[in-house]
């Protein structure tokens, strides 16, 4: 019976998703076909789990990587009435709403996004290849929090060929993440053609094998072989990670829609009666056209998740000058030197949270020992995962521990979170609660050149500060110390914010310009000095070392008869108006940044563009590509932005 069950609710769920993307006038039926059997089987009869809490912290969770398959989930979704949150009122889903699918007033987007009010999801996808990776961080969450739940992650074949895939099988089996159970949907066809024979059923199964996983091959559309496999899963795995290699045909059910060129079409409306016809006769041809509702009913129940009771550990986290005092070898470089690097605050800050809120996880791309992760890593080694060259996977992985319940903090260099601004983005698009930390930013780096340098973070960065994210915070706060004080207190700040932060931290070592009580709250700034001198004045804005920078222009302007206020622009998105006016309705605003354009100045210019009787805003920011340099005033000097080139701007620029 059961097995029969499962085949009849397959096709029932298959002529869902097909009235689904038709009503949509997109989608893709084809492959939401082809997982119909796999979903079935999880849903209805392997995950533990509650459609009435399907965040329920205990239960199993299923992501689908190849989000675009999405209609078959929300059609099982819609049969079991699982509870949705629209406009954060939880409700059962109803078939109403599964023919809603893509419209701007639905809560069930093209692609799984569970901020928009869908709970059962924990990320955004659907940009192929981020979702092993994303049940890795939930599996690594749940390890820490002492969980016993399986993530299930269902891939598509053609979506093995991005690299971020085999970034995360390292990542499961270097960690040991036996609950994470893969699942490769094999049905050979991509979008325009059918997969290389690099990613064929045979060769994926191979190449899991070689990362250190245990694969098995099954029929995707046999019921009984699924669940077998699933249920035996921590057996068949024998002590690794198991890769479900899960033949399927894209269409099943459905010959006239076999074959390529049908990925992303949907049924049209004239034709819909005969694709739901095949399906009918597919029924028949299986002996369940006409089974008893109520025991397939009963043989299709899901399992409640065990009882968990949620634990969570803080206090207040330690200040500055004692994280400073608990590292002899740092506190006297600072009583000698009277300066310490923004990176090596971190690493105190960092440390501290651990030790005072049991939730902060960190992981780092193998450069632990540079952004200082490395005091997190030693102290809480049980809360730290390293991610090793995979910057992508580190990413989205953290976006699976935030889901998880945990404050992941992602660190290694600004330059190498570039590579990773896809995951970053589909992350914010999920509204993942992720602290990112860059080092190295800035063309002050020197000698080690521009592959190095985070010169083109900011811009991207600070574009998702002017958008609100699903708690109405902007989707990310940009933080760049200029000290070793503010740096601390902005990581402490970070941990505490509700919505996603990435923190810009500079290399070398930067005298303290703060009192270890200063406060430094988001949207804000500092101002440092003023002076008034004469008839002329001049603003210099900057952030992170051009501010030091700034401070020394200053001194020469006030010697050559020019007021000057130095300001501190730390935070982006800026309450712009304060900065505004303290140059006054006619005056001049002179911004300095080692980046490219989108930064501080951006921000400043784009405020007073909006305001009438604005001062003038202007930058000295990045117009030549660096080059290595023995020293950070070579650079600068390289790129134009040295104290005399600011000099000389601000000069020009006073009024």
């Amino acid at each position: 019976m059961i097995e029969q069950a499962i085949r009849a609710k397959a096709i029932e769920l298959g002529k869902l998703a097909i009235r689904a993307t038709t009503s949509a006038g997109s989608g893709h039926p084809t492959t939401a076909l082809s997982l119909a059997h796999l979903i079935t089987v999880l849903m209805y009869r392997v995950m533990r789990w509650d459609p009435a809490h399907p965040d329920a912290e205990g239960s199993d969770r299923l992501v689908l990587s190849e989000g675009h398959g999405v209609p078959i989930i929300y059609a099982a979704c819609a049969d079991l009435g699982v509870t949705i949150t629209p406009g954060g009122q939880p409700r059962a889903m109803s078939m109403d709403d599964l023919m809603s699918l893509r419209s701007i007033g639905s809560p069930i987007d093209g692609h799984p996004n569970p901020i928009l009010g869908f709970p059962f999801f924990d990320a955004a996808t659907g940009s192929l290849g981020q979702g092993l990776s994303v049940s890795a961080g939930l599996a690594t969450a749940a390890r820490v929090r002492g969980l016993d739940k399986t993530t299930f992650c269902i891939m598509g074949d053609g979506e093995a060929r991005e690299g971020q895939v085999w970034e995360a099988m390292d990542f499961v089996a270097d960690h040991r993440l036996t609950s994470v159970v893969a699942i490769m949907n094999c049905n050979t066809l991509g979008q325009s053609d059918f997969v290389a024979d690099a990613q064929g059923w045979q060769a994926l199964e191979h190449k899991a094998e070689a990362f250190g996983w245990t694969t098995i091959v099954i029929d995707g559309h046999h019921p009984t072989e699924i669940e077998d496999t699933l249920r035996r899963r921590r057996d068949l795995g024998a002590g690794r990670p198991l890769c479900v290699i899960a033949r399927t045909v894209k269409g099943w059910g459905v010959p006239s829609l076999f074959g390529a060129g049908h990925h992303g079409v949907p049924v049209p409306k004239d034709k819909l009666h005969l694709a739901l016809a095949e399906l009918d006769k597919r029924a028949v041809e299986q002996g369940v056209d006409d089974l008893d509702p109520v025991a397939a009913a009963e043989a299709l129940r899901p399992t409640s998740p065990p009882p968990w009771t949620s634990t969570r550990t803080t206090r207040a986290p330690m200040e500055f000058d004692a994280a400073v005092a608990a590292v002899p070898k740092v506190a006297h470089a600072l009583a000698e030197e009277k300066k310490m690097s923004p990176r090596r605050a971190f690493g105190l800050a960092l440390k501290a949270l651990g030790a005072a809120n049991s939730r902060v996880v960190a992981l780092d791309a193998d450069v632990k020992n540079s952004t200082y992760a490395l005091d997190f890593a030693n102290a809480y080694p049980e809360r730290y995962f390293e991610a090793r060259i995979a910057e992508q996977n580190m990413v989205s992985a953290a976006a699976g521990l935030a889901s998880g319940g945990m404050v992941p903090f992602a660190s290694t260099f600004g330059r190498f979170l570039e590579r990773a601004f896809d995951q970053i983005e589909m992350a914010i698009v999920g509204g993942a609660n992720l602290k990112l930390v860059g080092t190295h930013v800035g063309v002050t780096l020197a000698s080690d050149g521009p592959s190095q340098m985070a010169i083109a973070d900011i811009g991207f960065m600070r574009a998702f500060s002017h958008s609100t994210d699903g708690r109405g915070n902007p989707s990310v706060t940009v933080l760049t110390p200029c000290d070793a004080v503010s740096t601390y207190a902005m990581v402490l700040a970070m941990a505490d914010f509700s919505s996603a932060c990435y923190l810009r931290a500079v290399r070398a070592d930067l005298p303290i310009l703060y009192e270890t009580d200063a406060s430094f709250p988001f949207r804000g700034h500092k101002v440092l000095c003023e002076r008034t001198h004469g008839d002329r004045h001049i603003v210099l804005a900057a952030s992170g070392y051009l501010v030091h920078s700034c401070l020394k222009a200053a001194g020469k302007l006030t010697e050559a008869g020019i007021g000057v206020t130095v300001v501190d622009g730390y935070a982006l998105p800026m309450d712009a108006d304060p900065v505004l006016a303290l140059a006054g309705t006619k005056g001049a605003i002179l911004v300095v940044e080692d980046n490219y354009v989108g930064g501080l100045a951006s921000e400043l210019a784009e405020a007073a563009a909006a305001r009438e009787n604005s001062p003038t805003v202007r930058s000295l920011l990045v117009h030549v590509m660096p080059k290595s340099g023995r020293s950070a005033d070579d650079v600068l000097d390289y790129v134009h932005l040295s104290v005399n080139d600011i000099v000389a701007a601000a000069t020009e620029a006073a009024r």
